[in-house]
């Protein structure tokens, strides 16, 4: 079922499942806002405040509404190429889709949502609709260039945080992993779970180095009875990040996945390891995100 709402003070379309119901905000890059289950329970990471605090053109992600699940595109950290059509020309600071408006079009069984970028001149387009109790997620990139187009794209999952829940992955308990940032040495990091709540805990964000072998990551909560489970074709997200809070950064408790199509949270790194994406000259790249809440 799609529903027009609101979320805070924005404008929203709901997606209802018969295990779900998701609010996205067209006027605010089609931002998953909130995902709760039959029982009303929130599995997005909810900012305070019942005013919505909008990411500006250039501002900076963290001190806009920093919560839910935006979709970044075409990079994490700001990236300015040095050369090239772009050069000095900087993609913006979780990218450019979580800050834009998009052209919504809401039909009986989908709602999508389309963003032209004047500066990069690409599209991004995202179709949301009921996949049995999940929810489908189709993503076009699309490239009007006339040569290929550098980028980075990553779900920027922020789920709620919970001391007995348990992140579960296809990689190994010994995968290696590239510490992004944080306090602890890289070996200290817990892949598993969050430390306790302390307002000046860590957060800390860790990349897995091997390409996933199977598509999907879990964060599954014993005290609810559920898991929430995010899955792709790991040919086109291959690498998984994920970030750690346990209060430090805004005083949030949360755990973030991230599936994306390099281990690095700029294009520009993933172009010195050979792991970068191209949107092909005048082409375009498809591929479909899966949500799902499930039972333990």
């Amino acid at each position: 079922m799609i529903f027009r709402t609101a979320y805070k003070d924005r404008p929203a379309i709901g997606v209802k499942t018969p295990r779900l119901a998701a609010l996205f905000l067209p006027e605010d890059g089609g931002k998953m806002a909130s995902l709760t289950d039959n029982d009303q329970r929130e599995y997005l990471l909810q900012a305070p405040g019942d005013t919505y605090l909008r990411l500006t053109a250039d501002g900076r992600y963290g001190r806009a509404e920093c919560s839910g699940f935006d979709d970044m595109f075409p990079t994490i950290d700001p990236y300015t190429p040095t050369d090239g059509r772009y050069a000095g020309i900087t993609y913006p600071d979780h990218g450019e889709i979580c800050r834009m408006p998009s052209v919504c079009r809401v039909s009986e069984d989908c709602v999508s949502f389309s963003f032209e970028s004047p500066r990069f001149h690409t599209t991004f387009t995202k179709t949301v609709s009921a996949d049995g109790d999940a929810l489908a997620l189709t993503y076009t990139l699309t490239n009007a260039n006339p040569e290929p187009f550098l980028y980075l794209f990553a779900t920027h999952c922020m789920l709620v945080g919970d001391p007995q829940a348990k992140i579960v992955t296809p990689l190994g308990a010994e995968a290696k992993i590239r510490k992004m940032f944080g306090m602890a040495e890289e070996a200290a990091l817990n892949r598993e779970q969050l430390a306790p709540f302390d307002p000046e805990g860590d957060a800390y964000k860790f990349y897995y180095l091997d390409r996933l072998p199977e598509g999907y990551c879990e964060y599954r909560y014993p005290s609810r009875g559920t898991r929430f489970r995010i899955e792709s074709d790991p040919d086109c997200l291959p690498y998984l990040g994920l970030w750690m809070n346990t209060g430090s950064c805004k005083g949030y408790y949360n755990t973030a996945i991230e599936l994306a199509t390099a281990p690095f949270d700029t294009p520009a790194e993933a172009l010195r390891t050979g792991t970068a994406s191209y949107l092909p000259a005048n082409g375009a790249v498809t591929f479909t995100i899966r949500i799902s809440l499930l039972s333990l």
